[in-house]
C-alpha cells in the first residue's frame, strides 16, 4: 500500500523525461535513459517506481555496489511511500514489492521477486553476462536502463539490449542551468606520460601505470599540487591501485592534512564510517582506488584529484562527475588533472553524441583479443563467456565465429579472422606492489572475519585489468596466502594469460550484450497513466 512520500520537486526536464519513457514503452520495452552525473537518475527512477507501486506491481532495482544498493533504497522509500528491501548477503530478506537487488547475489538465487517494472542502474554495465542472464528471468517486465554514459571501450555497444536510447540535457546545459556546478580545471605540474604503456582490454594496463607513476610522480607532488590548487577544499583523490591510494592518504597526514584511504578490501562497517566522516568534514581528503567513481552522492566534494590516467571516456566522465553536484556555497569545482585525460576525452560539458549502437574498434590486427567480423568488418573485443567457449557473435550483425586461444595462452587464432600473438615470457619473481596488495587484502579479510577466497575474488577485481601482466611467481604468493599448493598458481597464471580483463568481468559486470529483449507491449501502462507533472 502506498502512504504519504517525501516531497522531491521534479525539475522541469526529469518530469519531461519521464513522459518520454512512457511514451516509448508504447513500443519499445526496453529503454536506456542517458543522463549526466548529478542530473537526478535516481530521483527520476524511483519516481517511475512509485507509478508502477501504485498500480500494485513489482520493482526490481539492479546495481553493482553497496553505496548504489542503498542510495536507491532511500531514494525509492522516500518517494514511494513504502519499503524497499534489499536483496544482498548480509542483509535480511523481505517480501516487499519493492526490492533493491545486488546482481552478484541475485544471479545466484533460484527465486527472483516479481516486477513488473527492472531498472538498471550504472546501466553501461547492464550487458554482462550476470545481468542479462538476471533480465531472462523478466520476459514480460518493462526495462530501464539508467547511465550516464552509454558508452564501451570493447566495441560492443547495447543494440541488443535496448531497443531505445533516450537522451536528457548535456553537462552544458544543466550548468547553464545551474543544476550542476560551474568548474575550474588545472593541469598539474606533474604529468603521468602514458605514450609508453601497455594497453590491455581497451584501457591502460594497471600494472603498467602503475610503473609509469612510480617513476614520474611522487607522493609529495600529489600533496603539494592539491596544496596550490585547492588547499582545504574537501576531495577526493583516485589512484591506480590500492598501494598508490594508501600512498597518497600517508602523504596528506604527514603534511598535517586528514586523509584517508578507501577501497574494494575495506570492511563494510569501516567503509560507512570512512564515508561518514568525509560526508561530515572531518576528514579532508579521501583517497580512493575504484570505488568513488560511480554512485557516491556527496554534493559537497569541492576538488577532485585524478592521479589514474585512463582511455575509458565512461570512467573519465563518471571520475570528474563526481565533483560537479552543486552544494550550499559552493562557487565552484575544482578538478586537478595529473594526466592527460582532459586532453584525450575531453572536457566534461562538451557536447557527445551517446548512442546504442556499437563503435567500431582501430587497428584491430594490432590489439591483443581484438578480431574484425568478416560479414560486416566491425572490431571488437570477444565476450569472457565467449572465450571460454572459443565461439563469438559479433554484437553489429550477430553472426557467429570460432576462435582458438594460441600456444600458451598468448594469444587468439581467430578462424576466418585475424589476430596476433603475443610472447608470453615466465617470471617467477613476485611484484613487491603487488605483494603489499595482497598481503594488505589479507590482513583486511582476518580482521572482518572474511573467508579467504574473499581475498582471491578483491584480487581480481582490483587488478582486473592487469592479470595478463602479473607473474607466475606473484600468484604463488597470493596462493600460498590462500593456502593452496603451487599447482592453483600454474592454473591461475595460465588462465590470466588466456583471459583479458573482461574475462573476469563477467563476474564483474563489464561484458557484452548476449540476448535480444521483444518489443512486446500489452497496453497494461500508457503515457497517461501516471499523475499530470
Amino acid at each position: 500500500m502506498v502512504t504519504e512520500s517525501a516531497t522531491y520537486v521534479l525539475r522541469d526536464y526529469q518530469a519531461d523525461l519521464i513522459r518520454q519513457i512512457f511514451a516509448s514503452w508504447q513500443t519499445n520495452r526496453s529503454v536506456m535513459l542517458q543522463l549526466p552525473t548529478g542530473g537526478g537518475k535516481t530521483i527520476l527512477f524511483a519516481y517511475l517506481a512509485r507509478e508502477f507501486a501504485k498500480k500494485g506491481m513489482g520493482v526490481l532495482v539492479l546495481a553493482h555496489r553497496e553505496e548504489l544498493l542503498l542510495q536507491a533504497q532511500e531514494k525509492l522509500e522516500a518517494i514511494t511511500g513504502v519499503p524497499a528491501g534489499i536483496i544482498k548477503s548480509g542483509y535480511p530478506m523481505y517480501s516487499y514489492d519493492l526490492q533493491v537487488a545486488s546482481v552478484q547475489s541475485l544471479v545466484r538465487r533460484k527465486n527472483k521477486p516479481d516486477a513488473g517494472l527492472v531498472i538498471v542502474d550504472e546501466a553501461h554495465h547492464a550487458s554482462s553476462k550476470t545481468y542479462t542472464s538476471i533480465l531472462e528471468a523478466y520476459p514480460e517486465a518493462y526495462i530501464l536502463g539508467c547511465t550516464a554514459t552509454p558508452h564501451r571501450i570493447d566495441g560492443q555497444g547495447f543494440k541488443w539490449l535496448f531497443d531505445k536510447l533516450i537522451c536528457g540535457p548535456s553537462t552544458g546545459e544543466l550548468i547553464a542551468q545551474e543544476y550542476l556546478s560551474r568548474y575550474k580545471l588545472f593541469q598539474a605540474v606533474k604529468v603521468v606520460d602514458t605514450s609508453k604503456t601497455k594497453t590491455t582490454a581497451g584501457d591502460f594496463n594497471n600494472a603498467a601505470l602503475a610503473k609509469a607513476i612510480n617513476s614520474q610522480i611522487e607522493p609529495i607532488d600529489v600533496v603539494n599540487e592539491w596544496r596550490n590548487r585547492a588547499n582545504g577544499l574537501r576531495t577526493v583523490t583516485f589512484a591506480v591501485d590500492i598501494a598508490h591510494s594508501r600512498q597518497y592518504a600517508e602523504a596528506f597526514l604527514e603534511a598535517g592534512i586528514i586523509a584517508e584511504h578507501l577501497d574494494g578490501a575495506t570492511g563494510k562497517d569501516e567503509r560507512r564510517n570512512i564515508l561518514k566522516r568525509f560526508g561530515s568534514g572531518e576528514t579532508t581528503v579521501l583517497c580512493n582506488c575504484g570505488i568513488i567513481s560511480e554512485g557516491f552522492d556527496l554534493p559537497a566534494i569541492e576538488c577532485v584529484q585524478i592521479v589514474r590516467p585512463t582511455k575509458s571516456l565512461s570512467m573519465w566522465l563518471q571520475i570528474v562527475g563526481r565533483g560537479l553536484r552543486t552544494a550550499h556555497g559552493k562557487k565552484h569545482a575544482v578538478i586537478i588533472d595529473h594526466t592527460k585525460n582532459w586532453q584525450l576525452l575531453g572536457l566534461p560539458d562538451e557536447d557527445r553524441e551517446w548512442t546504442l549502437e556499437p563503435i567500431t574498434l582501430e587497428d584491430s590486427a594490432k590489439r591483443f583479443l581484438h578480431i574484425a567480423c568478416t560479414e560486416c568488418d566491425h572490431a571488437f573485443k570477444p565476450l569472457s563467456h565467449e572465450i571460454k567457449v572459443l565461439k563469438c557473435e559479433c554484437p553489429n550483425c550477430r553472426s557467429v565465429h570460432d576462435f582458438e586461444i594460441g600456444k600458451g595462452g598468448a594469444g587468439l587464432t581467430i578462424k576466418n579472422l585475424q589476430a596476433v600473438e603475443e610472447e608470453v615470457k615466465i617470471d617467477l619473481e613476485v611484484d613487491p606492489a603487488l605483494q603489499e596488495s595482497i598481503d594488505y587484502i589479507h590482513n583486511s579479510s582476518v580482521r572482518n572475519g572474511y573467508k579467504l577466497i574473499w581475498v582471491y575474488y578483491r584480487f581480481k577485481d582490483l587488478y582486473r585489468n592487469s592479470l595478463q601482466e602479473i607473474s607466475l611467481g606473484t600468484w604463488r604468493y597470493l596462493g600460498e596466502k590462500l593456502g593452496y599448493k603451487k599447482g592453483w598458481a600454474w592454473i591461475k597464471w595460465q588462465e590470466s594469460q588466456a583471459q583479458t580483463a573482461a574475462d573476469v568481468a563477467a563476474e564483474l559486470n563489464e561484458a557484452s550484450p548476449n540476448i535480444k529483449i521483444y518489443t512486446t507491449i500489452d497496453g497494461k501502462i500508457g503515457p497517461n497513466d501516471f499523475i499530470d507533472w
